[in-house]
């Protein structure tokens, strides 16, 4: 467990290197040679201090299906809490920080107790994007199926990491901005829309001491014993072009539509208490990103959904692990000049 968080550690902090250092230098070039955009369709925010709260919840689901049928699929969660943050932009950077909400608390006697460690770093370039993530939880509970009294299955020690990021390249980024739509430091004028290229690539673990198969599920569905899974990882490599296109209405309020259809080369590996099993095969992949939200020059609100993000590819819904992050978000915020009136 130890190696494996040094080596996600790692794993993130040359990929925030690197991007930071490529960042610098796209900087440096700007200098040179000014990028530029159609200001019809385009307002640039990035000198300011773009400030924002925000409301977020993550929807994460692990998906096995240990017989190879439809009838014994079984969907794991954490028991998570809506958490409140806030985060800020300047220029092409980003940071953000969010806490568990302190007034609902999620009910620990049914579901169990969960335990989060989600750290992103988001780089939004006008033309280039990247995000990246490492994101742990601990303690799950199954949805479906439940016990016969209508409880819930509850396996404390089970653990899942991923690491991950996905980068973007957008095509018509004169007249179509990332920004506007998803961290509010540009503002779309005019409706513009954008083929997008994104690569990726995802690493996920999944442990458990005493296996996250409970005996009555076993019972009920007759599980074969090799089937019986104590731990598993996955990588996956995926290329996925796209499309995004953002409507602006009554000036200020839009909504942006994003959809990606890929292939991802994805190699697995599960163990049981006996045997691991490894596997290797091609998978199709489908996500999606929308956006709504009012963005003026001073003041912006807004909401957003992101499927499919984190995704180990489903094979033709027939595969033993599928694993899903639904986010959504819902913020509201400013930006202050700050850095113009102290150089004043």
């Amino acid at each position: 467990m130890y190696k494996t968080r040094v080596t996600g550690a790692s794993f993130l902090f040359l990929l925030f290197t690197a991007t930071t250092v490529g960042a610098q230098s796209d900087a440096n070039k700007d200098k040179l040679i000014p990028t530029t955009f159609d200001s019809a369709y385009i307002t640039d925010y990035t000198r300011p201090l773009t400030v924002r709260l925000f409301l977020l919840f993550q929807n994460a689901s692990l998906l096995i299906n240990p017989a190879f049928d439809q009838s014994t699929m079984i969907v794991y969660r954490p028991n998570v809490n809506l958490r409140i943050g806030i985060a800020g932009f300047w220029k092409w950077f980003g940071l953000g920080l969010s806490i568990d909400n302190p007034i609902y608390k999620t009910n620990r006697d049914a579901y169990g107790k969960s335990t989060t460690l989600d750290f992103r770093v988001n780089v939004y370039g006008r033309a280039l994007a990247a995000e990246l993530f490492f994101q742990q939880y601990k303690g799950f509970y199954i949805g479906s199926p439940e016990r016969p009294d209508d409880t819930h299955y509850i396996i404390p020690d089970m653990r899942t990491i991923s690491i991950g990021m996905a980068g973007y390249w957008i095509y018509n980024s004169k007249r179509f901005s990332i920004r506007a739509a998803f961290i509010q430091n540009e503002r779309q004028k005019k409706s513009a829309g954008s083929l997008i290229v994104r690569p990726s690539f995802l690493y996920y673990r999944i442990t458990s001491d005493n296996g996250i198969i409970p005996a009555g599920i076993v019972d009920e569905f007759h599980i074969p014993l090799a089937n019986l899974v104590t731990s598993g990882k996955f990588y996956s490599i995926g290329l996925s072009p796209g499309y995004v296109y953002t409507l602006v209405f009554l000036k200020d309020f839009y909504v942006t539509a994003a959809a990606f259809t890929g292939v991802a080369a994805q190699f697995s590996e599960y163990t049981n208490e006996v045997n691991t099993y490894s596997g290797f095969e091609f998978a199709f992949q489908l996500s999606g990103r929308f956006a709504l939200g009012y963005n003026s020059n001073k003041w912006f609100l807004g909401a957003s959904v992101q499927t499919g993000f984190n995704e180990i590819p489903d094979k033709l819904s027939n595969a033993l692990f599928s694993y899903d992050v639904a986010q959504f978000r819902i913020w509201g915020g400013t930006r202050f000049d700050i850095f113009r009136n102290r150089k004043k």
